[in-house]
């Protein structure tokens, strides 16, 4: 994936459609999380530090809607992180 301020515009903007949904929409979250991972982690790499910080409040705030596990970690947390990360 080749980032670009449109791709995080996008992301921004559809955000909100995921506020108030139930533990079906874990998944998604998730995966939304992990989308936006990717873009930060080539906006870092571009060194475009304005939307790494968007980014990054995105995806906490996504993260942060999803459950915390017996093990005390959020849901695909391991995943999330490598994909910060751009392991």
């Amino acid at each position: 994936m080749k980032y670009t301020l449109e791709q995080t515009q996008y992301m921004l903007d559809h955000l909100d459609s995921y506020g108030n949904l139930y533990e079906e929409s874990t998944v998604h979250i998730h995966n939304l999380s992990l989308e936006v991972a990717d873009l930060f982690s080539e906006a870092y790499r571009e060194n475009a530090s304005e939307d790494m910080l968007v980014l990054l409040k995105a995806y906490r705030d996504l993260r942060r809607g999803l459950p915390i596990g017996d093990d005390g970690k959020r849901y695909g947390a391991s995943e999330a992180y490598e994909a910060m990360h751009g392991v």
